[in-house]
């Protein structure tokens, strides 16, 4: 088991792909779960069963997640929402530090 080599203030994050990998997620005892790349309608199926079998899990939506579409994963049930696409538009500058 991972948790026994880890400090007990560390958390354990599986990336999941499909709601039968996000169950054998929460089974194996992650502390959260990403839901990576998979539908509204997924992510509240997912949510739904971590309500009733692990609802101290964190769940987490991320992968191909809009501005248009995050309201729709904001309302799905996941505790947290990540958006590529904030740092996908933004305008970079060149920054850089000379230590002596």
């Amino acid at each position: 088991h991972a948790r026994k080599n880890l400090p007990f203030t560390a958390k354990i994050e599986i990336e999941c792909e499909s709601f039968e990998e996000a169950k054998n997620a929460m089974n194996a005892g992650a502390d959260i779960v990403m839901c990576d790349n998979m539908s509204v309608l997924e992510t509240k199926e997912i949510a739904a069963y971590r309500e009733t079998h692990y609802p101290f899990v964190l769940l987490e939506a991320s992968g191909n997640i809009s501005l248009e579409s995050i309201n729709a994963y904001a309302k799905s049930g996941v505790d947290a929402i990540s958006v590529g696409a904030l740092i996908h538009q933004a305008t970079f500058i060149d920054m850089h530090m000379k230590m002596a």
